[in-house]
């Protein structure tokens, strides 16, 4: 399990205070966007799933965060019925599958459960572990990156020119004179031989500004994610509609995990049901278009 710090515990602690500050003099590269958008990708991960027939003991976010999360989760019966609990795993089967569940819980204590003997494991993958987190961690940082580009090229437009000055009076100079322009002043007059075009760098503001750029690169980001996850998203990179191959193209794409982790997920579902006499069941849920209009059709149909 990693490690949870509250306010308290970060403005305690240098490092962590130092981390996430903001400096409004410099730009703090993914302190505090990384974070944002790794809450946001997870939270749309939350949604990819439906789940029906969960008890009404089960704390159904607890449930789901820790299975995508963490890969897996274990469902055992307990002094409190029979519920999902994060757990981890010890021992090692023929098919190196693990034989074993290890809780720790700090209402329950330690437990010790033999998988498929007196408690079942739900899974998204074969590998058991995460592949939800990855892919969050991977387009966290590179939506991250963006913000930090449109914070740099916006504090660079701030700057429409530089100027070189040969003493600290000549700077004052200049300094005063750019406020009396800041102010309103109709007409400034300085020595003339403190400005001539040879000291006075100009920033080409409209020439070098790419935010606009980097908001259209963020989209297409957001769309790869949306699709890595296996839900259907408008193609923003084409005006026109798109053909039926590119249809069939993009829903293959999409299907790809999002079925591989139903597949699992349906497995684990089937022996807890079978186990503790549940009724869980689990699909993927309605999805948008390729056009951006919401569809019914559960994807899942063409898997």
């Amino acid at each position: 399990m990693g490690n949870f710090y509250s306010i308290d515990d970060v403005m305690k602690n240098d490092t962590l205070r130092e981390y996430f500050s903001l400096n409004p003099k410099k730009v703090d590269p993914n302190s505090t966007s990384y974070f944002y958008y790794m809450d946001q990708l997870f939270r749309k991960c939350m949604s990819i799933y439906e789940f029906d027939g969960i008890p009404e003991t089960w704390d159904y976010d607890y449930f789901l965060s820790v299975l995508l999360s963490q890969g897996f989760i274990c469902v055992t019966d307990t002094a409190m019925g029979v519920i999902p609990l994060r757990c981890g795993l010890s021992g090692i089967n023929v098919y190196n599958h693990p034989t074993t569940s290890i809780i720790a819980n700090p209402v329950l204590g330690n437990l010790e459960r033999t998988i498929d003997e007196d408690c079942t494991i739900i899974k998204m993958s074969y590998t058991y572990r995460s592949d939800i987190m990855p892919i969050c961690n991977r387009f966290a940082t590179l939506l991250s990156e963006c913000d930090n580009s449109i914070t740099v090229n916006l504090m660079n437009s701030k700057v429409a020119f530089i100027g070189l000055c040969s003493s600290k009076q000549v700077a004052e100079s200049m300094k005063l004179m750019y406020q009396k322009i800041s102010a309103g002043e109709p007409a400034v007059f300085v020595k003339g031989d403190q400005i001539n075009g040879d000291n006075i760098l100009y920033n080409h503001v409209k020439e070098n500004f790419i935010a606009g750029d980097v908001q259209i690169l963020k989209r297409k980001l957001m769309s790869e994610f949306l699709t890595e996850i296996g839900v259907n998203n408008a193609n923003t990179d084409k005006r026109e509609r798109l053909t039926d191959n590119e249809v069939e193209a993009n829903d293959s794409e999409i299907q790809l995990n999002a079925g591989y982790w139903l597949d699992n997920i349906k497995e684990g579902i089937e022996k807890t049901n079978k186990m503790f006499g549940l009724n869980i069941s689990v699909e993927l849920k309605n999805t948008y278009n390729t056009e951006g209009e919401f569809d019914n059709a559960n994807i899942t149909s063409a898997l």
